[in-house]
């Protein structure tokens, strides 16, 4: 072999490889880019928070057509078995794809704690929508 010859080209399966990891860190870094935690009402379960708050985003944002979430729908987990219940807003033509908003809740140091992170914190409604979610988080029920 000389010193000049042609390096063999990667595999398809080597470049389908490297593709998805690089789809998944960024992916991950999306969603994590903006990230918030508040502390919950000590006596109230993470399941219990996130029901508050599932009903809260479905009567409040989806049943009154807010514009900011136009192109999404809700897809609850407040059944969780990792003690994480939490809610997705995710694209609505595809509920299986990456989640454009989280909240979620878990108990930490005997605390519920509450967080939240996706893109749709970094738009102009991101704070809206945030101080929403954190109020219902701490038991409040308006709108």
């Amino acid at each position: 072999m000389s010193l000049f010859a042609r390096p063999k080209p990667p595999s398809f399966v080597t470049a389908f490889r490297t593709l998805t990891a690089f789809t998944a860190l960024a992916a991950l870094s999306a969603l994590g880019a903006c990230s918030q935690t508040t502390k919950t009402k000590q006596d109230i379960s993470p399941q219990s928070t996130m029901v508050g708050v599932a009903k809260q985003v479905q009567s409040c944002w989806f049943a009154k057509k807010d514009p900011a979430l136009k192109g999404y729908t809700m897809a609850p987990e407040v059944n969780s078995y990792s003690g994480k219940p939490r809610i997705l807003i995710v694209p609505r033509n595809n509920p299986a794809g990456l989640p454009k908003l989280v909240a979620q809740a878990e108990r930490l140091n005997g605390r519920t704690s509450f967080t939240t992170f996706g893109p749709l914190l970094a738009t102009a409604d991101g704070p809206r929508l945030e101080a929403s979610l954190r109020a219902w988080a701490q038991g409040s029920r308006s709108c």
